[in-house]
């Protein structure tokens, strides 16, 4: 059985050489047994010959058994290269630019890179940092060992140790592979909250990043399902559900093929926006809008036949200056338009009069519709309308 010293002392130092019964360290309770079949395992993974180790290890005398306390440091980044360690107990864990790469546990082996470099002829240097989780004890194997070893033995070891490197490579492989799923999954979830310009405001967010808060100029569409309230307060919760999903579907579908982007669900109503902050889109995305809403208005009519639903469909749309940004908090991503223009098109919304259609139109945005190719007698009105707090807003409807 190969001898081991236990030291808590300088690295690569062996006390000794006689043999030994006893527990290596009796505090923590690992016998020398312990030690030498964490080694087989190890070597019967990894070695084409265990024996011809195991015999060199004994022969030179340069394993030696260390402990290192709960958060101990054991190797940093930019230390000379003196060895690598096998974990018989306890774990460690591997940081790289302050970023938790890996943790190692027993029958592990770590640090062996370095070795490869001084094998190879170069100067090496530790490329992370390596630190103990909680009582560690490790066999440490130093530098110096392969100097000692005879001209097969260095094969063999080299082996070894290309045998570990290459299962961490199989190991990173999976979990590159791991991590683009994780990616893609991430990016899948991160677009059913937000889309478009609110979902790259919402990526720099998760990153850490806070941008300025942006002036644009917008389409907002609000939405209501008219007599759901009064509907909905004698139906239970599951049949309320099932109408709710299937109404936001609509809407939802509609405004993203219409190039737009959804805002919010609130209830059974919806809040959606288009930007028009350019030449281009002022001329192609009002009559985008125009077929969004025609197209929202008759699903949502075909879908009331279609299940005897005593609604109707309420859509306000209004075209104005907006504040564009991530207004939550620290610890909370709200990205969402703020401004008179999104209180105006909900204003839009909750016009009630006989004389409107289902959608009710301001005159700004009437005018950019017919600006961009919408016949003009598509609308009808203005119709005077008084809205909350004695506002009287001309509106056009279809």
């Amino acid at each position: 059985m190969p001898e081991f010293a236990a030291v808590n002392g300088d690295f690569g130092h062996p006390r000794g050489g006689q043999r030994t019964d006893r527990l290596v360290d009796p505090g923590l309770g690992v016998s020398e047994s312990i030690v030498e079949a964490k080694l087989d395992g190890f070597l019967k993974l990894f070695c084409p010959d265990p024996i011809v180790i195991k015999s060199a290890l004994e022969r030179t005398r340069l394993g030696t058994v260390r402990d290192f306390l709960p958060g101990e440091p054991i190797c940093k980044r930019g230390d000379r290269v003196q060895g690598c360690w096998l974990v018989i107990s306890g774990q460690v864990e591997v940081r790289a630019a302050d970023q938790l790469v890996v943790f190692r546990g027993p029958g592990e082996l770590f640090g062996e890179q370095g070795l490869v470099h001084v094998l190879s002829g170069k100067d090496g240097t530790r490329t992370a940092d390596v630190r103990a989780v909680g009582p560690v004890k490790l066999l440490c194997i130093d530098a110096s060992f392969q100097e000692r070893l005879q001209d097969q033995e260095k094969v063999i070891w080299s082996l070894t140790l290309a045998g570990v490197i290459n299962q961490k490579l199989e190991q990173a492989t999976d979990m590159r592979s791991e991590l683009r799923s994780l990616a893609s999954q991430h990016e899948r979830l991160l677009r059913r909250f937000s889309d478009g310009d609110a979902l790259g405001l919402v990526k720099m967010a998760t990153r850490g990043d806070r941008p300025a808060i942006q002036s644009r100029r917008a389409v907002i569409f609000f939405s209501d399902i008219a007599g759901f309230s009064v509907w909905s307060a004698s139906k239970s919760s599951s049949e309320v559900a099932v109408h709710l999903s299937e109404l936001a579907a609509i809407q939802i579908n509609a405004v993203r093929d219409g190039g737009g982007q959804i805002d919010k669900l609130m209830g059974d109503g919806a809040m959606a926006y288009w930007f028009v902050d350019s030449g281009v889109r002022e001329r192609c995305v009002p009559a985008a809008v125009l077929a969004c809403v025609l197209k929202v208005a008759a699903e949502c009519r075909a879908y009331f036949e279609k299940h005897s639903l005593p609604f109707s469909l309420r859509i306000g749309l209004h075209a104005g200056d907006v504040a564009f940004g991530d207004f939550g908090a620290e610890n909370r991503i709200a990205v969402t338009l703020l401004g008179a223009a999104v209180n105006m098109a909900a204003r839009y919304e909750q016009a009630k009069s006989p004389e409107l259609g289902e959608i009710r139109i301001s005159p700004t945005l009437r005018d950019l519709m017919v600006g961009s190719g919408a016949d003009p007698d598509t609308f009808r009105g203005p119709t005077k309308v008084e809205v909350k707090h004695g506002v009287e807003l001309d509106v056009y409807s279809i």
